[in-house]
């Protein structure tokens, strides 16, 4: 890794010559975004910045919130998002302070570099890998390893676009990795499934099972043959088709996974990739337990160490105030072996807590999704975003409230999904109900926001439904149909999950009603 950091310290020259360069109007902000997204900086639609930071696994250190805190309370940054690709994103920077913040997080060992852009992005992990009596093997030092991998590749090897992958401890696909560019699927065996050129976004696709229960030891061949299959056949003219989902059409899917076998046999005949990396140990006891109300309490997660629990906390819409990061990195500072662990749906957990650290961090995250609704996912939208079509957030919190007013208890309405474009960065896809955001002209010209609903995603390995809508509804009606929805699940007595299969009919009328 150090070789590598030495390398973004050099590589930042050009980052800093082309700030300067847009900031003196020189070159076009396209021109500017084509190097400042290399090193995980965006422009945002209010003239301020953006800067994305690599969360490896999600896995989030005591002392490495702490050194993002003390960056933000420095330059004065407020606002703070929790992404679905488990990296975290600091809002509403200036220019200055995007490039100091670079180097000062590089000093201490975390990387924006190739957090965006055409560069492979932060690799996730399941969130409780480790902790889980129910995963199969931890597959976070694996996660890791292959994070610091990549690294390598950033500034060095030009990919056509973004390349994520992921990896899941269990049967869950919690991180989608039978939907990622290369994702790791792990087995009761102690084995990995691996499948490759899936994606969300324009034209989505299912990736295909390139191996099947590998030594997890093989897992950076898998990755090189993948990366070189991608830079050999990546469409480099089209950006829209530039993903390796659309390797299964110009390629066939025929032609691809001979490629790939291909190169993988070459990868591992020329290189030396196996590795062994250090398993994560905890060595955290506590006899106490939880008793009461907490014992039971749904918000809770026992883990598989006797005496250790999780506790998630999921802000509204991912974002999370500086006042609440402070609030608990003074609380779990002092914790023996606490950690915290982002999830894919914007949220996090803190792990290895005793009963007694449950109780006094519980009611730092009243404030947080209380319900299943409330923890809905949505991307930055375009209050922030350069290419958002619709304000996602917006929508989410006007869906909330209105939920709220109502009185509609937990448990009926499922949680939602919703993207401000087609990115689907806020997973439309694969959600039970999913927005994607656009616009539609008025007579006068002018434009209004609306949102094509989509119904019935999922990311249940073996049973992957990509959904798409074609039925536009106003951003300002879509409050009103949640809350219709639920008073008819609640008068029917039965969740979405159950009644919307038999009463899809029933669903489409009620959506005609609401659209435009």
């Amino acid at each position: 890794m150090d070789d590598v950091k030495e390398r973004f310290y050099r590589d930042f020259d050009t980052f800093n010559k082309a700030s300067h360069e847009y900031e003196q109007e020189e070159i076009t902000a396209k021109e500017y975004k084509s190097v400042s997204t290399g090193f995980g900086e965006y422009l945002q639609r209010d003239n301020h910045q953006m800067l994305r930071i690599r969360i490896p696994g999600g896995r989030l250190s005591v002392k490495d919130m702490e050194t993002i805190l003390y960056c933000c309370q420095y330059y004065g940054i407020e606002t703070v998002k929790l992404t679905t690709g488990q990296a975290i994103q600091l809002h509403d920077l200036d220019p200055h302070a995007g490039r100091r913040l670079i180097l000062r997080l590089l000093d201490q060992g975390i990387v924006t570099r190739g957090a965006g852009g055409d560069n492979p992005n932060n690799v996730t992990a399941s969130p409780l890998s480790g902790v889980n009596a129910a995963d199969f093997f931890d597959v976070m030092p694996y996660a890791a390893a292959c994070d610091s991998y990549i690294l390598r590749y950033t500034g060095i090897e030009p990919l056509p676009r973004k390349f994520k992958m992921g990896f899941c401890s269990s049967g869950n696909n919690d991180t989608h990795v039978t939907i990622k560019d290369l994702g790791f699927m792990a087995n009761p065996d102690g084995t990995f499934d691996v499948y490759a050129a899936g994606g969300m976004g324009v034209k989505p696709r299912t990736g295909l099972l390139v191996g099947s229960h590998i030594d997890p030891s093989k897992v950076l061949y898998y990755l090189r043959a993948m990366l070189d299959v991608y830079i050999e056949n990546g469409d480099y003219k089209n950006r829209f088709k530039a993903r390796t989902r659309f390797l299964q059409d110009t390629m066939g899917t025929d032609g691809f996974l001979a490629a790939f076998k291909a190169r993988l046999s070459e990868v591992m005949s020329e290189e030396k990739l196996d590795i062994h990396p250090e398993p994560v140990i905890f060595r955290k006891m506590s006899s106490s337990r939880l008793s009461g109300p907490l014992a039971d309490d749904p918000r809770i997660f026992h883990q598989k160490e006797e005496g250790l629990y999780a506790v998630p906390y999921h802000p509204i819409g991912g974002y999370i105030s500086m006042r609440k990061m402070e609030e608990i990195d003074r609380m779990i500072q002092s914790w023996e072996e606490v950690e915290m662990r982002l999830a894919p749906d914007g949220g996090l957990y803190v792990i290895n807590l005793t009963a007694e650290e449950v109780e006094n961090l519980l009611p730092l995250f009243q404030d947080g999704a209380q319900t299943t609704f409330e923890a809905s996912v949505a991307c930055v939208g375009r209050a922030r975003c350069a290419i958002g079509a619709a304000d996602s957030q917006a929508l989410l919190r006007d869906c909330i409230r209105a939920v709220r007013l109502a009185g509609l208890p937990d448990g009926f309405l499922p949680g939602i999904s919703i993207s401000g474009c087609i990115s689907s960065c806020g997973e439309t896809q694969i959600g039970t109900m999913g927005f994607r955001g656009g616009r539609k002209k008025k007579e006068d010209g002018t434009f209004y926001e609306v949102y094509f609903i989509s119904l019935g995603g999922s990311a249940v390995p073996g049973h992957e439904v990509l959904a798409s809508g074609t039925k536009a509804l106003p951003a300002d009606r879509i409050p009103a149909f949640i809350v219709e929805l639920g008073h008819l699940l609640v008068d029917a007595g039965t969740p979405f999950a159950v009644w919307y299969p038999d009463h899809a009919e029933e669903l489409e009328t009620m959506i005609d009603s609401y659209a435009v």
